[in-house]
């Protein structure tokens, strides 16, 4: 919607008043000034200075909230990092390497999002070994294979 130059002239008079004042200051000033005027021009300049001045604070805290994902951060404080957040919430030390194990699928079952059929041999880890075998899903191999080997 357009205004017309006497609304736009009024609503850059308005702003013009408080142009020394912070963005949050005029707001609070723009509101005191409503009841000042019952020109209907006046009433419309008004609203257009108050929304300018909120575009112009949503615009500023919109910036303030955004960073560039690509920009390495310059402190060392990466609480702000997501994948820090990740690695530090992990329960497992990121320093010891991940211990695999053999089993055999008894009966078809989901691994980690993964469907797996009965009989099929797959590597997995500790935890998902011993989770598996513990409800009777599958059975430990290397065991076995180190038994036959001897």
């Amino acid at each position: 919607m357009d205004l017309s130059e006497k609304i736009i002239d009024k609503k850059e008079e308005l702003l013009d008043e408080f142009e020394d004042l912070s963005l949050d200051e005029i707001a609070k000033k723009i509101k005191l000034i409503e009841n000042r005027d019952d020109n209907l021009i006046f009433k419309i300049a008004y609203l257009a200075a108050r929304i300018s001045v909120l575009n112009k604070r949503i615009q500023v805290l919109i910036n303030e909230n955004s960073i560039n994902d690509n920009s390495i951060l310059e402190d060392n404080d990466n609480s702000g990092n997501i994948v820090e957040k990740i690695i530090k919430s992990s329960k497992k030390p990121k320093d010891l390497p991940v211990e695999w194990v053999r089993v055999q699928i008894k009966e078809t079952t989901e691994v980690n999002g993964v469907r797996f059929p009965s009989g099929i041999q797959i590597d997995v880890t500790d935890e998902d070994a011993k989770q598996m075998i513990e409800s009777d899903k599958a059975i430990l191999l290397e065991d076995t294979e180190k038994k036959e080997n001897e």
